[in-house]
């Protein structure tokens, strides 16, 4: 049983029971369970339900990711819900970051197989899953948030909807988007667009500074055709077409440890970092010198 944090009443209820008693006899609402690897239907609760947690309610089997209430480093009283590296405490994925709640705002995963985030008692997220036969939410080890049918079946999942960060063998694809917030809320987009990977600024019109076309760095399988997918693999990052075919290849790291998980992180700055995450109580995090851009782009 969870400890008992305390700054609840205990109007009406006997004095002579154990505090666990007590807890049960006065329906106390206490400290949320951490679950491992998936959850049902049904579950739900706020940030202060999972406070002596840091906020997390849902950890991957292999304890290196954790998703949850995520406190964010500009204002304490306000967080994100996403999935944070448990090692360094990085956010790689978050559901909410243009609209931050409070700890008394409910995340829920009902009945229906939606899983929905409120801010007073507004919708600001939702999967749109419900009644799709979802029967579970699970947090893989690769760090992807997945809803899935009784058959493993997938419904939705996080990698498909990115934030600022791709993770190892997470497929970008065209229609996606990687969003960096840099200074004076100037925003910046990567995306796949006319057969090619790109890097924007978020201007009235896009500006564009940035494309592996045009990067001396790749290595070329083949050339010639559009660029439909990518993805980090080991120490890489490949470029395919829509039938898998590699066509490109950027090396951003001497590290050829196939098991390594790397992210690709689209910064304030508005350029791209690449960072091997170390698993849970080993290692160090290591940032690799390689970016993108090569050299720092201003804009005035």
């Amino acid at each position: 049983m969870e400890a008992w944090n305390g700054g609840i009443s205990f109007l009406g209820c006997s004095v002579f029971v154990s505090v666990s008693v007590l807890m049960i006899l006065c329906g106390v609402a206490m400290a949320g369970f951490q679950n491992v690897g998936k959850v049902s239907p049904g579950f739900g609760g706020t940030q202060m339900n999972w406070i002596d947690k840091d906020g997390k309610f849902l950890v991957s089997n292999d304890s290196n990711f954790a998703f949850g209430f995520i406190t964010m480093s500009s204002d304490v009283t306000l967080f994100l819900l996403g999935i944070v590296h448990v090692g360094i405490r990085t956010v790689v994925w978050s559901a909410n970051w243009e609209s931050p709640v409070s700890n008394s705002d409910k995340f829920s995963f009902n009945e229906s197989g939606d899983v929905v985030l409120y801010k007073s008692g507004t919708v600001v997220w939702s999967t749109g899953t419900g009644n799709k036969g979802v029967s579970a939410m699970e947090l893989q080890d690769s760090g992807n948030l997945v809803l899935v049918r009784s058959d493993g079946g997938t419904v939705w999942q996080s990698f498909s909807h990115p934030s600022d960060t791709l993770l190892s063998n997470q497929e970008f694809t065209e229609g996606m988007k990687l969003v960096g917030i840099g200074v004076k809320n100037l925003s910046y987009a990567l995306e796949i667009k006319s057969g090619d990977i790109l890097l924007s600024a978020g201007y009235r019109t896009p500006q564009p500074y940035w494309s592996m076309g045009k990067d001396t760095r790749k290595i070329v399988n083949k050339d010639g055709r559009q660029v439909s997918s990518a993805k980090l693999e080991a120490n890489s990052w490949g470029f395919y077409d829509k039938n898998k075919n590699l066509l490109w290849e950027f090396i951003f790291s001497s590290n050829t440890d196939p098991n390594a998980t790397w992210i690709a992180v689209l910064g304030q700055d508005g350029t791209v970092s690449f960072t091997n995450l170390p698993s849970t109580g080993s290692g160090s995090v290591v940032t690799s010198p390689t970016k993108i851009p090569s050299a720092t782009i201003r804009f005035d």
